[in-house]
């Protein structure tokens, strides 16, 4: 007899975790940037996010099971380092994957993939740029953990360097998009 685990997994990830009032994750902000100037990402689907599909938790498990597999083989000290920005009455949140001590001037950001990557994603560039300012590093590093039958390894996709200039403008960019989300707090305590 087949045993369905999709129900457990549902309750693990298939509900979004509620929003908290003036805390964003940087992990989000390209698609608050880039979906709310486009209409494809509004307050209200940001406040209220859907559950995910199937598919999506499927995908979201498998990597980070390939996160923590990394994890294991690397400084467990330098993993997982969080950082929270209070910019003006809001507080954005990351979490890089990886602050090697090995490089110093580095943060390094995982992304995993059935596809090998060739080169990142906008949404991984903005990622990781902000890391750069967020976790003072001037050089942001995303790699793709990759297995083949000769052993496992991490692939460079890209670099980017740190620009405050540009992380002030990226702050601002959230703060319009906050200050939107704001009228909808007002109206839910209404």
């Amino acid at each position: 007899m087949d045993i369905n685990l999709t129900p457990i997994l549902e309750k693990k990830m298939g509900t979004p975790r509620p929003r908290t009032r003036g805390r964003y994750n940087a992990s989000e902000l390209y698609a608050i940037t880039h979906g709310f100037r486009s209409g494809k990402l509004t307050p209200e689907q940001w406040l209220h996010a859907p559950k995910k599909t199937v598919k999506e938790m499927l995908t979201m498990w498998g990597g980070i099971g390939i996160h923590n597999q990394i994890q294991d083989l690397l400084n467990p000290k330098y993993c997982e380092n969080k950082v929270e920005f209070v910019y003006r009455d809001i507080i954005l949140v990351a979490k890089a994957d990886y602050l090697p001590p090995e490089n110093p001037d580095e943060v390094w950001e995982l992304k995993t993939s059935k596809k090998l990557m060739t080169e990142m994603k906008p949404w991984q560039r903005l990622q990781t740029k902000l890391y750069c300012t967020m976790f003072e590093k001037p050089v942001g590093v995303i790699y793709q953990p990759v297995q083949d039958d000769n052993g496992i390894y991490l692939k460079d996709i890209g670099r980017v360097g740190r620009d405050d200039g540009w992380f002030q403008e990226q702050l601002g960019l959230l703060y319009s998009f906050h200050l939107e989300v704001e009228k909808l707090w007002v109206n839910l305590k209404t």
